[in-house]
């Protein structure tokens, strides 16, 4: 049997990319999905971003970065001095206010790496690396010795994500590696590519005698929509989320301007009041 396989990752609460990447996918009659994680944060999806994936039954489900670092809130490893970290917390106490029951821990068990054998063909999955979902050792740039360390056990394809960027390249013997970018939050370093916001998935196609091919799609999702969506839900970080989706720059790390967003909504006081009774 010929498999064609939706590959998404890094939805980061974009309701309306995931839906607009899904009917895409739906139109090009894929047969099976596979999610390498980060499906919340910072935008505004939550319980509908869960129906939506377990609605077509990805047969690879992973955890990012992301997930990782709601988990680390809940767990109360936050440094209240940190910007970026009250950041996190008080979207976290977002997320969690409007997840329904269960929904956060069926997400949360999910592995950081999986793999998988289709039509013959072994594949490893993860977020960034199999070893840890974060990190920069497999950004575009880096040494391709890094590239080869994915392959742990001599597998035919490697797929990841966490750069935001598709790619396609090979290892020093010649193995596939796959990043299908993101399908919430699209990146660049390229000006000319940055403004193209677009949500980002892949498609693999594998035919029964281990043949294989990769589509890259870029697919066009209501900008504005998502900007209201957000606004009806009363997204904490409002117009940064909004400023983030017409441009795709983020400011995770920007603690200047985080630091007077925080203070000027009073959100570290709703985040340690949220969390300190736990």
């Amino acid at each position: 049997m010929e498999h064609k396989i939706a590959i998404m990752a890094d939805v980061h609460g974009n309701v309306t990319a995931l839906q607009a990447v899904l009917a895409d996918a739906r139109r090009e009659q894929v047969t099976d999905y596979w999610f390498l994680g980060d499906l919340f944060l910072p935008g505004p999806g939550t319980h509908e971003l869960v129906e939506l994936l377990t609605d077509v039954q990805p047969s690879v489900w992973l955890k990012g970065n992301w997930e990782e670092s709601i988990e680390q809130v809940l767990n109360h490893d936050i440094d209240w001095a940190d910007a970026s970290d009250v950041y996190l917390a008080r979207l976290t106490e977002f997320l969690m206010e409007n997840l329904q029951q269960g929904q956060y821990q069926s997400v949360m068990k999910r592995p950081i790496a999986d793999n998988v054998v289709v039509n013959g063909l072994r594949t490893q999955l993860s977020h960034n690396s199999p070893q840890r979902s974060y990190g920069h050792e497999l950004y575009p740039t880096q040494a391709q010795a890094n590239f080869d360390a994915i392959f742990a056990d001599q597998q035919d394809i490697a797929v990841y994500a966490h750069t935001h960027q598709q790619i396609m390249r090979i290892s020093e013997q010649g193995q596939l590696i796959i990043n299908p970018g993101a399908v919430g939050q699209p990146y660049s370093p390229y000006h000319k590519f940055m403004a193209d916001q677009r949500s980002n998935y892949a498609i693999l196609t594998i035919t029964d005698n281990s043949e294989f091919d990769v589509a890259f799609r870029k697919v066009r999702y209501n900008i504005e929509a998502e900007i209201n969506n957000a606004r009806q839900v009363a997204l904490p970080y409002f117009d940064l989320y909004a400023h983030l989706r017409c441009t795709g720059k983020t400011v995770t790390h920007d603690l200047t301007l985080l630091a007077e967003v925080n203070a000027a909504n009073g959100y570290r006081s709703d985040a340690q009041t949220y969390f300190q009774p736990w």
